[in-house]
């Protein structure tokens, strides 16, 4: 399914996950970029598959389709994802040797390899090699 999901994105679209259920009928499709995602491009890809023959011939009952973005509970696995979110907060669990550690940083800034955090007044270095988990922190701000 991946390879056929592949096809039909545009340039600037990552694929983040797929699930298939054939029982039920269902297929769920996360994509990303390092621009927003408009409803347009999910609408667009969401024709592309349901036009497509290979995937009518894996639900010959039909199937239910999903095009996302990630919601807030899917960790970050892209680094455009962190430079997506500079100034917001992450929950990061990563490896120090063999020890795991976590922190909660503001996101000063990321590249291809690492991800620059500020956590109480110090900045931190994590290469994306080290991060095991890292998910926005979500806070309700009240004015």
């Amino acid at each position: 399914m991946t390879n056929i999901v592949e096809n039909y994105l545009l340039p600037e679209l990552v694929l983040v996950d797929v699930f298939e259920d054939t029982r039920g009928n269902y297929i769920r499709i996360i994509i990303d970029s390092e621009r927003a995602v408009t409803l347009a491009d999910t609408t667009k890809l969401s024709k592309k598959l349901r036009d497509d023959e290979e995937i009518d011939a894996r639900f010959p009952n039909g199937f239910r389709l999903e095009v996302s973005t990630p919601g807030l509970d899917q960790p970050l696995a892209f680094p455009f994802q962190y430079r997506k979110n500079i100034n917001r907060q992450l929950n990061v669990v990563f490896m120090e040797g063999e020890e795991s550690k976590t922190i909660t940083g503001k996101v000063m800034g990321a590249d291809e390899s690492s991800v620059t955090l500020m956590d109480s007044g110090q900045e931190i270095v994590l290469s994306f090699d080290q991060i095991k988990s890292a998910k926005v922190k979500v806070s309700f701000n009240k004015p």
